[in-house]
């Protein structure tokens, strides 16, 4: 079975802020994926294109929304030199900028083919050090919150 984006699927990664920015969050999302996966038993791997990435943030001006997402695929991702975020779930590897570790991921089959789950990610396995500004008062927290929404077809 196939995976791709489609009206009701999302992939969507959150990303807490800290310091004078407690409460706040950048939520990304992937537009652009591609996978394969089988029911029984539930084995996928998904393919992210790091070099699409959206912020949703709804609480900057349009100027840093722009410089956030050219932060994230630029710095954070590096994704011209790494354009994948990989995950399978036979290994439960999820691979960013090149390097894999162990990520637990929970879901369940919300309807038929169709798989809802969520992950805490420590950004600090790949090598990604938290952003922080004005001198360390505005931070990152270093566990970022993955969620999906897949259907298989």
């Amino acid at each position: 079975m196939n995976i791709a984006p489609g009206s009701e699927n999302f992939v969507r990664l959150e990303v807490l802020k800290t310091g004078l920015m407690k409460g706040k969050k950048h939520v990304f999302e992937f537009p652009a994926y591609r996978g394969n996966g089988q029911r029984n038993p539930n084995r996928y791997e998904i393919s992210l294109d790091a070099r699409r990435i959206e912020c949703k943030d709804d609480w900057l001006k349009a100027d840093d929304l722009k410089k956030v997402v050219a932060y994230a695929v630029k710095d954070m991702l590096d994704a011209e030199k790494y354009p994948e975020i990989v995950y399978k779930s036979e290994s439960g590897l999820l691979t960013i900028r090149g390097k894999s570790a162990p990520v637990g991921v929970a879901y369940r089959e919300s309807s038929p083919n169709v798989f809802e789950g969520t992950a805490r990610v420590d950004m600090r396995l790949f090598g990604l050090k938290p952003p922080t500004a004005a001198l360390g008062t505005i931070g990152t927290d270093p566990w970022m919150n993955l969620s999906f929404r897949i259907k298989l077809s």
